[in-house]
């Protein structure tokens, strides 16, 4: 947006509009006078809840290049990032430029230009205050509009679905996906069945055609690669405490989705204390039942928040508990007391996916049915160790506690 100095002169001729704003900065010792937090947070998510634009900061209302301070840009910089981080919510991440403009007597000082661009969700400001731009300035909303915009924004957006940038179709298994859909119609181009399936999706802006989220994650040669969040960190600690003295290993399980639920399992089983009996033959006493960590495992694989960069699943042993935590809220009245009898989906096609693939370890599909996969859980669990399993939400993270079996049989153990 404003790409070119032709275009930035112009816009200036022209004045604010729906997709500009002028700021003017004054500046203190060391911070920034004006314009204040909240009324730059207010600018922000104006645009946000629009359709974007660019914030010119260093020009008058009227169009006048004043300039920042050379010295001082990165100040300024510094200052906007904060605002757009702890100002606006959910945060939003501008993209800043320094441009050169020729100010009043022709030399040319140094604009900023941060420019924001349609938001994914409704965002606010950290005084809870929603905004939209119209036209030259910005409305506050409430009541029956900003419900209309919630709505328009849920309807509209579903990360799962959204196309991964950089991403080519060659970064695509093309064996895995015709083995994944061989039932399908075979009359189907390879073409029309990427975009029937919305393993792609072909960008509104661009028109060109990138795998999307979940077909990168079911079908992807190398997921991490474009999505670097998604992994399970797993670690394993001799003791009750997260500490790195009592670390004995740590894996960063990777792959395709159906691999990692088998490879996370695959590592608690390996890892878990089986204490044993020998008196004829050999009994094992494993610590978890590993059914219900197998279902948990495929719970936070299908339904974490994908979007939340730098957010991984994290699976953690002690020598009492397994912990599970994964990135995202619960959504609207879904609580933890509640996830045992309501259903909920966040990635409907990574789900729909899932659904149909099988794994490796049990030769089942990971999504048998809906609905019942939490009180397995929290039932074979508690049915194996005695103790129910415990969900806690803390902010954007729900972890899941499950308890390690008892041992029973003391001084006769024997870990396998």
């Amino acid at each position: 947006m404003f790409d070119t100095h032709d275009e930035l002169s112009r816009q200036l001729e022209a004045g604010e509009d729906g997709r500009a704003e002028f700021k003017q900065v004054l500046l203190g010792n060391h911070d920034v006078r004006s314009p204040n937090a909240k009324d730059m947070a207010g600018e922000m998510v104006a645009f946000a809840n629009a359709e974007g634009g660019v914030i010119f900061l260093g020009v008058e209302d009227a169009g006048v290049v004043r300039g920042l301070p050379s010295a001082r840009v990165a100040d300024v910089e510094t200052w906007v990032i904060n605002v757009a981080s702890n100002n606006c919510d959910p945060p939003l991440r501008p993209i800043l430029r320094r441009v050169r403009l020729p100010g009043p007597d022709g030399a040319e000082v140094v604009v900023l230009l941060v420019e924001i661009r349609r938001g994914l969700y409704v965002h606010g400001t950290s005084a809870g205050h929603h905004h939209v731009r119209v036209g030259s300035t910005k409305q506050l909303l409430k009541g029956a509009a900003l419900a209309c915009l919630f709505q328009e924004r849920g309807r509209a957006f579903v990360f799962d679905e959204q196309r991964v940038p950089a991403a080519t179709q060659d970064d695509l298994d093309r064996a895995r996906f015709e083995s994944f859909f061989a039932d399908g119609p075979r009359a189907i181009p390879w073409a029309d069945l990427l975009l029937n399936t919305r393993v792609v999706a072909t960008g509104e802006d661009d028109g060109v055609e990138r795998p999307t989220v979940a077909g990168l994650l079911a079908f992807g040669k190398a997921p991490a690669a474009h999505l670097p969040s998604a992994y399970v960190e797993a670690a394993v600690y001799r003791g009750r405490n997260l500490t790195s003295d009592d670390l004995v290993h740590a894996a960063q399980i990777e792959g395709r989705v159906d691999a990692q639920i088998d490879d996370a399992t695959a590592f608690v089983d390996r890892f878990m204390l089986k204490p044993a009996r020998k008196y004829v033959g050999r009994e094992d006493f494993p610590q978890y039942d590993l059914d219900a960590v197998h279902e948990a495992i495929v719970n936070a694989v299908a339904h974490r928040d994908y979007s939340m960069a730098g957010s991984k699943i994290r699976l953690f042993l002690f020598t009492d508990r397994l912990e599970l935590c994964s990135p995202g809220g619960l959504p609207n009245t879904l609580t933890v007391e509640t996830m045992p009898f309501r259903v909920f989906t966040r990635n409907q096609l990574l789900v729909g996916f899932l659904s149909r693939m099988r794994s490796l370890r049990t030769g089942r599909a990971f999504l048998e049915s809906r609905g019942e996969g939490v009180r397995r859980i929290l039932e074979g669990s508690e049915a194996h160790a005695g103790r129910r399993p415990v969900y806690e939400l803390f902010g954007e993270e729900l972890r899941l506690t499950i308890w390690a079996k008892p041992l029973t049989h003391d001084g006769r153990e024997e870990a396998s």
